[in-house]
């Protein structure tokens, strides 16, 4: 052996006799003065805790922006002129309203948009489509010019144009009504890639929101998009065509059945676009948050009325747990809430509202960390 190398040798061998002595000392520190390593240290295993599961995203918010995506007007199969349907949202307590007729685009700077007082009116077009003889259609929100509908092969292709139309322009996409003709599965869904909402409750009767004994309710598709990976969120909206109910001739689809509420401190178009973009909001067609919050580790609901049921579910519709909201003194009066801790296994956590008449809200997913 060359000396050269019977010198590396020696060096490498008192390297790893240091090595082995520094390693042992750093075992006994980490354990109690009475254990005595049983054998060779094992490096493979992790000395640290295992982290407890947090939530990503943490909010406190109890002031809310309540609007409606999806209405009609005279301008397309509406039975009323725009400037009534503005005035019954605004009457009727709503911050914002976007119309959506049938592939006509709202320029909001123009009237009669531009003429209504105390209602923020935002950007929208339902982009209507037919795929395979079926209706397939996508609201663009906060858009800046008019899409157009079109025919496509399949209801894929339809949605996968629309969401990219929609977001080329800088808009918001909302997926409509998945369920009217039966028209979109949630495999359908996936392929509006970018798309930020999705519609789970609609007022219009022929939507069928529910689904039946052979279909998944529009949630449920939801739920399935959700779950396979499709960061959207859940809106509801009433679809309204039927202003005074006069016209027998346009579907008879009231307003204010169903609405969004968004978080955002203003309604400015601004605020209202970058809330929907992000799905920030909850979707209602019936019962009202007062407050929610995410910390770290819990899920909080303040709701009213007080008497609903109170369901926390998981990825794929993994019911978590379910209790009524119950009562709590608050400085600002009595409130009814509900909570649910992180136990460990979940994937997220999202909230459904029942009210004894059977109307419901519907919170956004909130993904868990590891």
């Amino acid at each position: 052996m060359k000396p050269a190398t019977a010198r590396r040798r020696a060096r490498w061998a008192a390297a790893a006799t240091v090595a082995a002595a520094l390693a042992a000392v750093l075992w006994r520190a980490g354990t109690s003065q009475d254990a005595a390593p049983a054998g060779p240290l094992d490096i493979s295993r992790d000395p640290l805790p295992a982290r407890s599961p947090s939530f990503v995203q943490r909010l406190d918010v109890s002031v809310f922006q309540r609007g409606n995506l999806h209405a009609h007007s005279a301008r397309s199969d509406g039975d009323s002129p725009a400037q009534l349907v503005f005035a019954w949202y605004r009457d009727h307590g709503y911050q914002f309203l976007a119309l959506t007729d049938h592939n006509n685009y709202l320029d909001v700077t123009r009237p009669p948009a531009s003429q209504v007082q105390d209602l923020l009116v935002i950007p929208g077009e339902e982009v209507t489509m037919a795929a395979a003889g079926q209706p397939v259609h996508v609201n663009a929100l906060c858009t800046k010019r008019r899409i157009g509908g079109g025919t496509f092969r399949t209801a894929r292709a339809a949605v996968a144009w629309a969401t990219s139309e929609i977001l080329a322009q800088g808009g918001v996409a909302l997926v409509n009504h998945p369920n009217f003709h039966w028209a979109l599965e949630a495999e359908d869904i996936a392929y509006a890639e970018g798309a930020q909402l999705v519609e789970i409750f609609s007022g219009h009767p022929h939507v069928r929101s529910d689904g039946d004994a052979t279909h998944a309710s529009a949630e449920e598709k939801w739920e399935q998009a959700l779950s396979s990976g499709q960061p959207i969120a859940a809106v509801a909206v009433d679809d309204m065509h039927s202003l005074t109910g006069a016209n027998k001739h346009v579907p008879q689809v009231a307003p204010g059945t169903g609405w969004v509420e968004v978080f955002a401190e203003e309604a400015s178009q601004e605020a209202i676009c970058a809330a929907l973009s992000a799905g920030r909001l909850y979707a209602s067609s019936g019962p009202r948050l007062t407050r929610l919050a995410v910390t770290s580790d819990t899920m909080t609901l303040w709701v009213d009325p007080p008497d609903v049921m109170v369901e926390f579910i998981d990825r794929w519709g993994a019911l978590l747990e379910a209790a009524p909201a119950t009562a709590e003194a608050e400085m600002s009066g009595a409130a009814h809430r509900a909570s649910y801790r992180l136990r460990g296994p979940e994937q997220y956590v999202r909230a459904r509202v029942t009210a004894p008449d059977g109307s419901r809200a519907w919170t956004q997913a909130y993904w868990v960390a590891r």
